[in-house]
């Protein structure tokens, strides 16, 4: 059994007799390595020592079996009972041989055999055993054998069963294949037909019996037997297919506001849906063509997978077909908590984390020692390595930085047959052993055994009893140097234990990875908070609300934690090393520095280079791609909360295009959001790149160079919600007149003559080919040396660089520069963290606030900020409770005399709460249908027919009309209708002038389009610090606030465009302060001030190249928008 490489005592330890580890890869393929202590043999270094006849264990497991044959049919000069051994073995090997396995090593494992192979050598074991003079054989059944065979292993399979027949065995085989049927000596012929018209003996014989029949068989023997010429087995040739349409053809398209519409999309080409917001692009990009392709995809798997997957709803569609897989990229800016990061974001960090936990080092967080595990076998070869020079000694650690006399320890040692110790690194006799100095630390080893090649039998038996007395440390003495090896994960040092690296210890989203101080977000309050779980049932749940309140702390609240320093891991995970880089270090590094970074890591061991061969592509590419969208300069640590939107968008973008896949239809939502017009250039190209590959893309997009880029343009209109919902035009981007807007990159398309009606109809060609004069009101507001500014100096916060920065009170100022120059940075952590400052909202002291003095900020009322973040997109939410005019329609109709006179309160006329809303719907006014592993269906609520509201409360009237049907407006309707009531019908008339006048007062936010629900939250913005009452153009007004407001343009179309600068310009009449972070020119353009950031992004970014007029900043030479705000100028 010591040579048994299942259970014996012989083989390796460390791959457990297999030759080979399996590496555990978690989201790649796992890996079998060969292992790299017997490197491959199976079994260790003085089991192979030992020798039969010349070989040992492992060279005859590495022997095929032609070859071991040979080696043992030579008996000459053995002891009987060998040569009887020897021709028992050749005896089991000579079938194989017969059969045609002569080619197998004996010590091949038996997974890697073909089917043809495994097949053949079951049945191997029957002729090795067989006897011809025996008299009775086996009756073998086989159940189609053939089965994944290929036909030359089928006739490898027939000559085994012909040597079992010759052996005596009897065989029965259940078969199709017509090769085995027609060399059988016997048929028996079941039939004539399947199920209940089967069961019967319909012939039997041999096949030239069975072929004269008229079985269903018959005629396929006849075949194989070359007895019927007239017949042939090939069928004749089928008819042509028809070609198959390169499009996806979509028929009856009626979800939200489509009217019907039938349209063919080409695939394998760049695809622009354009239309106004609110026209339905959103509605056929991403709720029928991505829903249909995600839900499809789903019902591809089992009823049971399903249940688990969220499942899009069902588009109302008639057809839909040629449909290819579908990604999409939407419309959001990214909303990762306070420990996503740019890494975490792009996937990054998951192959960091892999390739750390497989090739990483861990050195001792205290003695920074590496921390290294050995087998048994491993030791023994490094202690044989060190006896080619010399002989080596070996001794066992039994006292490690210990005070005291130890003369106990000697006295052990005596007693147990050791006569030698090292004290202190120096060698002592145990025998007259003198105490100690006893308040100092002492190392005591005790001296286990010399080894030389002379003795090298002892080994064994030395290093065991070393690793026993040891607890697993084993010290080794050879050319006057000292060597510490262990068996376990400790260190040497200080005797502390490690548990494996494993990937979780790298997640600072884990408690196996983070840092106990801060929980993995590398910040910490300043004012630290106890852990209050008296308010919880739970201490999870009270550690999960401190990181949310974290979360929501301003930065000024939080610093760098003191304990990990900003890496997010604990010591253990921070102290890992791989080529001399520690994993905390990784995250300091720009995308840019660790492309190099990661360039140069290389392997020369080739079960290290086999590891990392599927992981160091996979960060290289990642990398590579998000270097190609220009977010080189972002470091890997990046908060995701801190990114701008540009930034978010391409991150997201390089996350999902990352993958080289090809024959995938991409959904995009917008994919220039927040990119400069100099960054398009370099994102289209990466688009266009894309679909070279072979994929399809479908963009929903307003981006002039976009459209003029694709290679087809679908528009949607005529107008928005219910005015839309119709393709207006579709062909290749029409070209644009002279008198227009020049459009770089124009392709050739279209003529304008072509399809005259559809053009004129088309909103896209209306904004292309109109002429937009800049300052739209004829001359600008002066900005004069004398005029009062908002003055904030010393900004730094993130990458911003002792920025002093000048607003013009009472103007419009516009933020430009590229994606990641710092415009946000100036705007909320310095502009809106001045004013919460000053309401107290988060107090902090002056020298904590990244800005130093600051002038002007009295004279400003209130600031209001209107930033990226999404409006709510619940179905309980809509228009009118968002802007919350419907509180005050519930207090007008709660003033009524029919519901003062029933007892109504406001309460009764919402429908979130119970009371006064329909019971069955719960006021939601459709119910929905669970149907498990189908998508849920929303239904019409009988009910109350669909007006969310019980019988009584309906009964209360404004003017003719109930709380269900005013709800069941428009924004125009509603406006007109409560004209009377100041309070409700402004802000309704605000959002009527920015274009959403379409809207319906209860329609659902999840229905709404992103254009129309970033409009909604400034209206509410915008509603909150003017009163309301207020109308736009009250000059009477003497509340004067500050508005700061992030890419207003988001999600608009250039006639939307043109809208939101009316009212951004009716604000400022009022005397309002508006400040605009904006990368659409034609808002530039519209600025009485400008200050450009610059010159490039992150680091190199951060300074204000340019202040002044649009004027003024088109000349700029360092100006990176300058080229761009000069076309829109017409200068």
């Amino acid at each position: 059994g010591f040579f048994s490489f299942n259970s014996g005592a012989g083989r390796c330890d460390r791959c457990a007799g297999n030759g080979f580890e399996k590496v555990e890869m978690q989201f790649l393929s796992d890996l079998y390595v060969t292992c790299p202590d017997c490197n491959g043999k199976r079994y260790k270094s003085s089991t192979l020592d030992l020798h039969y006849l010349g070989k040992s264990v492992h060279d005859i497991l590495d022997m095929t079996v032609v070859d071991s044959i040979a080696f043992y049919s030579e008996t000459t000069g053995l002891p009987a009972a060998h040569a009887k051994r020897h021709d028992q073995i050749v005896k089991l090997l000579t079938p194989l041989v017969e059969v045609g396995l002569g080619y197998l090593k004996l010590g091949q494992p038996l997974n890697t055999l073909s089917g043809g192979e495994a097949q053949r050598l079951k049945l191997c074991q029957l002729l090795s055993v067989s006897d011809k003079s025996s008299t009775g054989g086996k009756l073998l059944i086989l159940d189609e054998p053939t089965t994944g065979l290929h036909f030359s292993d089928i006739e490898n399979l027939l000559g085994v069963f012909q040597k079992l027949v010759e052996s005596g065995h009897s065989l029965l085989v259940i078969e199709h294949n017509l090769d085995v049927i027609k060399s059988a000596d016997w048929i028996l012929d079941l039939g004539p037909e399947a199920g209940k018209y089967g069961g019967q003996l319909v012939a039997q014989g041999p096949p030239e019996e069975i072929a004269k029949s008229d079985t269903p068989t018959a005629g396929f023997i006849r075949q194989a037997l070359g007895l019927d010429s007239t017949s042939s087995t090939h069928r004749p040739a089928a008819e042509r297919s028809l070609p198959v349409s390169n499009c996806i053809t979509l028929r009856g398209a009626r979800h939200h506001n489509l009217k019907n519409i039938s349209v063919d999309i080409p695939r394998d080409q760049m695809v622009v849906v354009s239309g106004l917001s609110g026209s339905g692009k959103s509605t056929l990009a991403f709720d029928i063509l991505f829903a249909e392709g995600q839900r499809r995809f789903l019902d591809s798997m089992s009823a049971y997978a399903r249940q688990f997957a969220e499942q899009l709803e069902k588009p109302e569609i008639d057809q839909l077909q040629g449909l290819p897989p579908t990604v999409a990229i939407e419309q959001r800016v990214s909303q990762g908590g306070g420990k996503s990061t740019v890494a975490t974001v792009t996937e990054l960090w998951n192959f960091i984390r892999l390739l750390y936990s497989k090739l990483g080092t861990l050195y001792c967080p205290d003695c920074h020692v590496p921390v290294e595990r050995q087998s048994l076998a491993a030791i023994e070869n490094t202690i044989r390595t060190h006896l080619k020079k010399g002989p080596v000694t070996l001794l066992a650690p039994l006292i490690r930085g210990k005070k005291g006399f130890h003369t106990e320890v000697a006295e052990w040692a005596l007693k147990q047959g050791f006569t030698r110790l090292l004290v202190d690194k120096q060698f002592k006799d145990a025998e007259g052993f003198t105490r100690l100095e006893r308040f100092k630390e002492h190392d005591i080893d005790v001296v286990v055994g010399e080894v030389s090649k002379a003795n090298l039998a002892d080994l064994r038996l030395a290093m065991e009893r070393s690793l026993e007395i040891g607890k697993g440390l084993i010290k080794l003495h050879a050319d006057k140097k000292f060597t510490l090896l262990s068996t376990k994960s400790s260190c040497p040092s200080c005797n502390q234990s490690f548990e494996e690296l494993d990937p979780r210890l790298f997640s600072f989203n884990s408690p196996h990875g983070w840092c106990g101080e801060c929980r993995g977000h590398g910040r910490v309050p300043k004012r630290r908070q106890h852990l209050d779980i008296s308010r919880f049932d739970s201490v999870l749940e009270a550690e999960m609300d401190a990181d949310r309140s974290i979360e929501r702390m301003e930065d000024t609240e939080l610093v760098q934690c003191p304990s990990c320093h900003g890496s997010r891991l604990n010591p253990v995970a921070s102290a890992v090393q791989l080529q001399g880089t520690q994993v905390a270090d990784l995250g300091h590094l720009s995308i840019d520095v660790a492309s190099r970074h990661f360039e140069k890591i290389g392997f020369k061991d080739d079960r290290e280079s086999l590891i990392a061969r599927d992981i160091l592509p996979e960060i290289r590419q990642r990398l590579a791609f998000l270097q190609e969208v220009g977010l080189g300069y972002l470091q890997l640590d990046r908060s995701g909360n801190t990114l701008s939107g540009g930034e978010s968008q391409r991150i997201r973008l390089a996350a999902q295009l990352g993958s080289n896949l090809r024959g995938v239809l991409y959904v995009l939502d917008e994919p220039t959001i927040g990119l400069h017009p100099r960054d398009n250039a370099a994102l289209l190209k990466t688009l266009i790149s894309l679909r070279d590959q072979g994929n399809s893309l479908i963009i929903v997009e307003h981006d002039e160079d976009t459209i003029a880029a694709a290679d087809h343009l679908i528009d949607l209109g005529p107008g928005a919600g219910r005015l839309g919902g119709q393709i207006v035009y579709q062909g290749k981007p029409p070209e644009v007149p002279a008198a227009g807007v020049p459009v770089s990159g124009k392709k050739k398309g279209a003529s304008p003559k072509a399809g005259k009606a559809d053009l004129s109809r088309s909103p896209t060609y209306r904004a292309l080919s109109t002429v937009m004069n800049h300052p739209i009101r004829g001359s600008r507001r002066a900005v004069g040396k004398n005029h009062p500014f908002l003055t904030i100096a010393d900004c730094r916060a993130n990458n911003l660089k002792n920025v002093d920065a000048a607003i013009p009170f009472g103007r419009l100022t516009v933020l430009t520069g590229i994606s990641g120059s710092g415009k946000s940075s100036l705007m909320h952590s310095c502009l809106a963290a001045l004013f919460k400052n000053e309401a107290k909202t988060t107090r902090v002291k002056k020298a904590n606030l990244p800005f130093g003095k600051s002038s002007g900020e009295k004279l400003i009322k209130a600031c209001y900020e209107v930033d990226q973040s999404p409006i709510g997109k619940t179905s309980r939410s809509c228009p009118a409770t968002y802007v919350k005019v419907f509180d005050h329609i519930r207090a007008l109709f709660a003033q009524l005399p029919d519901a003062r006179m029933r007892g109504f309160d406001a309460s009764r006329f919402s429908f979130n709460t119970e009371g006064g809303r329909c019971p069955e719907c719960k006021g939601n006014g459709r119910v929905r249908l669970e149907m498990d592993f189908l998508p849920s269906t929303w239904v019409h609520c009988e009910q109350c027919n669909g007006q969310r509201y019980n019988p009584a409360t309906l009964e209360v009237t404004f003017r003719q009309k109930n709380i269900g049907q005013v709800l069941e407006m428009t924004i125009d309707e509603a406006s007109a209708f409560f004209e009377s009531q100041p309070r409700i019908s402004h802000p309704l008339k605000l959002m009527a002038d920015t274009g959403l006048g379409y809207l319906q007062l209860g329609q659902a936010s999840p229905t709404l389009s992103g254009g129309e629900a970033q409009r909604i939250k400034l209206v509410s913005e915008l509603t909150k610090g003017r009163g309301m009452k207020a109308t736009l153009n009250n000059a009477a007004l003497t509340q004067r606030n500050l508005y700061l407001i992030e890419e207003p343009t988001v999600g608009l179309h250039l006639e939307d465009v043109q809208r939101l600068i009316d009212v951004l310009h009716r604000l400022v009449e009022e005397g309002h302060t508006v400040v605009v972070i904006e990368h659409h020119m034609a808002v530039a353009a519209e600025a009485d001030w400008i200050l450009d950031m610059g010159p490039e992004a992150g680091e190199a970014g951060g300074q204000i190249i340019a202040q002044g007029p649009p004027e003024k900043i088109a000349k700029a030479k360092n100006s990176r928008t300058a080229p761009f705000l000069k076309t829109a100028l017409g200068v």
